[in-house]
């Protein structure tokens, strides 16, 4: 039977939709909570420096995004293929790095586990899409939202 204290099989659930409620929480690319915890914007730099560097350790899924510039015509294209993947277009941050003209810079982000194996494959992923649409990668980052103090 479940008490007053929701120590049963359903509150147990209902913690984990809660926000901040660990492992079990639900993530979007678009909640408005979201901060970058860990950025990269130098493609020379191993992503297992970075995520060291920042002290970055996650058993939960927080929200990889890379940031890539193709060409205007292809932004569909590219998008479109990051989908298949899982990827969703979010908006741009205000300190991501500019794009060349006339390059045109694009979002791709998704919910995952972020460790340096899964991001170093994924930035080499989102890099291939980049470059088969006349473009590159800008940079990536680790999103998450910050737990109550």
């Amino acid at each position: 039977m479940i008490g007053e204290s929701g120590d049963g099989v359903f509150g147990r659930i209902a913690k984990m939709f809660r926000r901040g409620g660990g492992a079990g929480r639900v993530l979007s690319p678009e909640d408005p909570d979201l901060v970058v915890v860990v950025r990269s914007d130098d493609d020379a730099v191993a992503t297992s420096t970075v995520l060291e560097s920042a002290e970055f350790e996650s058993a939960s899924p927080v929200v990889l995004r890379h940031l890539i510039a193709v060409p205007a015509s292809a932004v569909a294209s590219a998008t479109a293929s990051a989908a298949l993947e899982g990827y969703v277009a979010t908006e741009r941050l205000d300190d991501d790095p500019p794009a060349q003209p006339p390059l045109v810079p694009v979002a791709l982000s998704r919910v995952q586990r972020a460790d340096a194996r899964t991001v170093s494959q994924e930035r080499s992923r989102v890099a291939s899409l980049a470059s088969r649409n006349g473009g590159v990668g800008l940079g990536w980052a680790v999103l998450d939202v910050l737990p109550d103090r």
